[in-house]
């Protein structure tokens, strides 16, 4: 019987990050034993997370095979694992997979690049993994379970690595040494891979605080430059609506340790489907109380569709419209076409209609060809007019794409650089591994000092607009003439020159991103964090995203500083506004900011969250928020509120208190914070009777 070992590995050395059941190596396991079944081959497979527990079974019960899921966050760690095997069971076949090659890559100067780095895999499956994780194992089979016999053949949907691992290797000669195989193509039909959730091969994931993985369709009709998904399909292919209807039973009844469903779909809502999918998800949200929210990439071209989804989902997952730019010149290079504003802006109404009032979500992408510093301030004040919650991020090269093609980045990309990959780092056999994005850092149009400038005014517009905790008083500038734009830029200039201690937590979010966010290379990247100090504040939980870090830092331990630092800056900017009275929109503003401090929940030195909590204020801020009132400084009058939490939001939180334990309440709240609605870390608020 073959024994085969199948990981989709991630960090787990912090215990932070992101947790997710490992639904893509179940696709594989189901379909390679029924595969394998079908030519008579018995087969036993286990599936692994955890790169230790993977060691450790290998170790205790030595396999035949060990297949792992290539992705950015785990190469490193793929590395050190392959390299553990092969060092101790050189007759142990390794086998790589995943999206590290596309139709794009997968060629002979592809294979080299990768091998060179990767000496102890012994074979890559390209595209997606089933047809072809299948295939090898019989032909690994057929070779009488003998590696260098196995190696001989040239197998479709496959790279195999002969190389000599100890001997100099060199591309003018590797072409006899380096297999690639023919494009195998997809399977024609999905459903004739058995269901991992229904198959039970998934149970054990739901012990912990595992988030659920459903995919209802397959593949991505766009080829944005900066993207692998869909790469190598050429439709798109779907599971059967009953599958996936007892899928999201078995995991709504089952998943008791997450919050969280992830829907990998590239574009949910592109079938009319889609709507009768998502009353199922709410229906076991209603019965089961799972999921609480839901993380779905939408569909970009078709809103009437958006619409009918999120109205069947109600309001458990935010409406996302990602437009990455609003330049068509970067549309055109990056071979991407969005909604129309006005198509937008009515689904937007619509959902209001229907009592669906959350502003809709998009995202922008700092570092893409022809963007320019102009060019992405307007977008953002143009989609902050249009009360969009904004996601900026900087460009990272993915393997397997367009944009990392030689002359994509020749005429483009001026300079790139290296950051650590969030929690993405650890211990394993005595060797410290750390994982890295390849980051733009200066572009055909973006200077390195563009890069610096945005990096914290991204930060902080979406600790204060997107992420909620300054958008009521961000609002009410925006009402009295003071765009969050030029308010942002203008906090910054004021941070930049003052002796305050935000001016000190200035220098360290930009000491952080000059010193580890900006490596030339991944060598210097290992070696900086490797130093003893830099490497225990990643196991202290002292590092990770800068913009989640410093929110909390802020939120945590300067609150009042960073409050009177805002009012100082109103203060300024207003006094050039002759048709406000200063006195009472200051009064306002500091009402406001007494308000929204109150509204972050409060958690005690033992992770134990306070209730009921009561504020007194000088104005009807609650009837401002609800729209019941334009013009907030013309209404002052005393009013008590009492903050509090309802039972199931309470019981949310501690779910997710206890399974992100640590000493570090900074790393809980960010941990807490990713794929989650950001409204759960506020109370909700009421009238005192």
């Amino acid at each position: 019987m073959l024994k085969i070992y199948l990981g989709d590995l991630f960090h787990t050395w912090t215990k932070g990050g992101i947790y997710t059941v490992p639904l893509n190596i179940g696709y594989v396991a189901t379909y390679t034993q029924k595969y394998l079944k079908q030519n008579g081959i018995d087969s036993e497979i286990k599936l692994f997370k955890d790169a230790d527990k993977l060691i450790s079974a290998v170790k205790f019960d030595k396999p035949d095979v060990v297949g792992l899921g290539f992705f950015v966050w785990n190469d490193r760690l793929n590395h050190r694992v392959f390299e553990f095997v092969k060092e101790n069971y050189p007759e142990i076949l390794t086998i790589g997979g995943g999206p590290r090659f596309t139709n794009i890559n997968a060629n002979l100067e592809g294979a080299f690049e990768f091998f060179k780095e990767q000496k102890n895999c012994d074979v890559f499956v390209v595209n997606q993994g089933e047809k072809g994780f299948a295939r090898v194992i019989k032909s690994f089979s057929d070779s009488n379970v003998e590696i260098n016999e196995f190696k001989k053949n040239k197998i479709p949907g496959s790279i195999i690595n002969d190389l000599d691992k100890n001997g100099k290797i060199q591309i003018e000669n590797c072409a006899e040494k380096i297999h690639v195989g023919e494009n195998i193509g997809t399977i024609d039909d999905l459903n004739e891979i058995p269901s991992p959730y229904l198959e039970g091969i998934l149970d054990e994931f739901f012990e912990d605080r595992y988030m659920p993985i459903i995919e209802t369709n397959r593949s991505c009709p766009y080829r944005c430059t900066f993207c692998a998904w869909g790469i190598g399909t050429q439709k798109l292919m779907r599971f059967d609506e009953e599958r996936i209807s007892q899928e999201i039973e078995y995991i709504a009844k089952r998943c008791k340790n997450a919050v969280t469903l992830f829907i990998a779909d590239a574009n949910f809502g592109i079938l009319e489907r889609d709507a009768l999918i998502a009353a199922k998800i709410y229906d076991g949200h209603i019965k089961h109380g799972f999921p609480k929210n839901v993380a779905v990439q939408w569909n970009k071209t078709r809103p009437d569709r958006i619409f009918n989804v999120a109205k069947e989902f109600k309001s458990i997952a935010p409406v996302g419209a990602s437009m990455q730019t609003l330049d068509d010149n970067v549309l055109t290079a990056i071979k991407r076409k969005n909604l129309t504003f006005e198509q937008i802006l009515k689904l937007q109404k619509d959902l209001d209609k229907i009592g669906i009032k959350e502003k809709s979500f998009t995202e922008l992408i700092i570092g893409l060809p022809n963007e320019t510093k102009k060019g992405h301030l307007d977008a953002n004040r143009k989609l902050i007019d249009f009360g969009f919650e904004i996601w900026n991020y900087n460009l990272h090269l993915l393997p397997g794409t367009e944009m990392t093609e030689k002359e994509y980045r020749k005429k483009y990309f001026k300079k790139t650089g290296y950051r650590l990959f969030d929690n993405s780092y650890g211990l394993y056999e005595g060797k410290k591994i750390f994982e890295a994005q390849e980051t733009v850092l200066e572009t055909n149009t973006l200077k390195v000092e563009d890069f610096r400038f945005f990096r914290f005014y991204h930060f902080l517009q979406q600790m204060m607009w997107s992420k909620k905790w300054y958008y009521d008083f961000l609002r009410y500038l925006k009402d009295n003439g003071v765009h969050p734009v030029d308010f942002i830029e203008r906090t910054i200039e004021k941070i930049k020159i003052s002796n305050s201690n935000i001016n000190q937590v200035y220098k360290e979010f930009m000491h952080d991103y000059d010193e580890a966010e900006s490596f030339e290379t991944y060598e210097e990247l290992c070696k900086f964090w490797s130093i003893e100090k830099n490497f225990n504040r990643l196991k202290n939980g002292d590092y990770g995203k800068l913009n989640m870090l410093y929110t909390y830092k802020i939120i945590l331990e300067h609150r009042d500083d960073f409050d009177n630092f805002l009012i100082e800056v109103a203060d300024e900017i207003i006094k050039n506004k002759k048709e406000i009275n200063i006195g009472n929109c200051l009064d306002t503003l500091k009402d406001i900011l007494k308000f929204e401090k109150l509204k972050f929940i409060q958690i005690d030195k033992d992770l134990n969250l306070k209730n009921n909590i009561k504020g007194s204020f000088n104005y009807n801020i609650i009837d401002w928020k609800n729209g019941k009132l334009k013009d907030l400084k013309r209404y002052k009058i005393k009013k008590d509120y009492n903050f509090y939490l309802e039972a199931d939001h309470k019981k949310s939180l501690e779910v997710q208190l206890k399974k992100n334990k640590s000493k570090n309440i900074n790393s809980i709240m960010r941990d807490m914070t990713v794929y989650s609605d950001t409204n759960q870390f506020f109370y909700n608020v009421k009238n005192c009777k």
